[in-house]
């Protein structure tokens, strides 16, 4: 566990850095707060064209809700087109990835996903065999936009992007600065806050660092402890240390789980510690179990929202792209957007939230437009 903290300051100069900090945090949220717009500009196609092909879903662990949501929603879009969407279930280890992998080789997949934050470099000598048999892989909500251009993504000196013929990027990194310019705006820049992460979790050190570089820039007077948990241990870990880390600073009121499902067992955590109501967390990513307990709870305060159903349109238009030969969005960035839910707005998104409520609808005209659905 590590902590970057910033004394607070009577002089003149650190009260008005605190203020100026605390109105960029304000006006962030608030316009985060707002429906979003379809903004990708892209080549048309005809998504009918992905008709009996087979799609093969490598999710990083299916033991994650807010994971287990995306592919779901894929699937149900993947089979409204004809495709058929093959789940290959695993706990998150790189030896069940390549599996995963060498199975749908086996099975003459014509496409394969990589989803939701593998490491890929671990699995690099799987993904040579998926380019020899000729079989396109697609890496979905892995890297930051336009984290997979300069640099490319690379592991201990292996670089993936011969093996990847596409990739579906998000903004992770303003989700991150989101969360903590919540916490600013409820503190009004005097915050102690527990950020939890997960380095494992390929994205998680540039969210971790974007959201620690929000605090200290706009504001001086908070202090932030970071606590890595890996993956595997969030169930069993998170909790206790969420509890520890409340009874070691009686000031920290707000823990920041950099990925919502974190969430669940933070709160554990806090309601053992007899802080219902004191301490909140604020999250990113929009999983309606999650969102859920913005609705009924004393400890949920806000998640960064991304839109399940809208990613898995995302994440289909690249896919449809490939599988059709039109072509790709070569950034990766698919424009996806980002709300902020509250108690005051998280109703929008169903009661209780579901995966295709909350954000509007212009992304399903947009995509429809994209892809010749009259």
């Amino acid at each position: 566990m590590a902590s970057s903290s910033a004394a607070s300051s009577s002089n003149p100069t650190a009260s008005a850095a605190s203020a100026a900090g605390v109105a960029h945090a304000k006006a962030a949220i608030a316009a985060a707060t707002a429906l979003p717009k379809f903004v990708l500009k892209a080549a048309k196609f005809k998504m009918s064209g992905i008709k009996g092909k087979t799609i093969f879903n490598i999710p990083v662990t299916s033991a994650v809700p807010y994971v287990v949501s995306v592919d779901q929603e894929a699937a149900k879009l993947a089979a409204s087109f004809g495709a058929k969407w093959v789940e290959y279930t695993n706990q998150g280890t790189p030896t069940q990835w390549t599996a995963g992998i060498q199975q749908a080789i086996a099975q003459h997949a014509n496409v394969i996903i990589l989803a939701q934050g593998m490491a890929i470099q671990l699995v690099i000598p799987a993904l040579k065999k998926a380019k020899a048999a000729g079989i396109p892989v697609v890496v979905t909500h892995d890297f930051q936009n336009g984290q997979t251009n300069t640099p490319p993504p690379t592991g201990p000196g292996a670089n993936v992007l011969p093996y990847i013929k596409a990739f579906v990027n998000v903004p992770f990194w303003e989700a991150a600065r989101l969360e903590a310019d919540y916490v600013i705006v409820q503190t009004n820049g005097n915050a102690h806050d527990l950020i939890f992460t997960s380095p494992d979790v390929p994205p998680s050190n540039g969210i971790t660092a974007a959201m620690v570089n929000e605090f200290k820039t706009y504001c001086p007077a908070c202090t932030t402890t970071v606590d890595d948990v890996p993956l595997a241990d969030w169930a069993t870990k998170i909790a206790p240390e969420t509890q520890s880390a409340i009874g070691a600073d009686p000031k920290l009121t707000w823990v920041t789980p950099i990925y919502d499902s974190m969430s669940l067992f933070a709160q554990q955590g806090i309601t053992a510690a007899g802080k219902v109501g004191k301490v909140h967390i604020a999250s990113y990513n929009g999983t309606p179990a999650v969102m859920k307990l913005i609705e009924g709870g004393n400890i949920m305060a806000m998640d960064v929202g991304e839109n399940i159903t809208w990613l898995a349109y995302a994440s289909m238009d690249q896919i449809g792209r490939v599988l059709t030969g039109a072509p790709i969005v070569a950034s990766g960035n698919e424009m996806t957007p980002l709300r902020v839910f509250t108690k005051a707005n998280v109703g929008q998104a169903g009661t209780p939230p579901t995966p295709d409520l909350g954000y509007g609808t212009a992304f399903l005209t947009g995509y429809h437009a994209l892809w010749g659905v009259k």
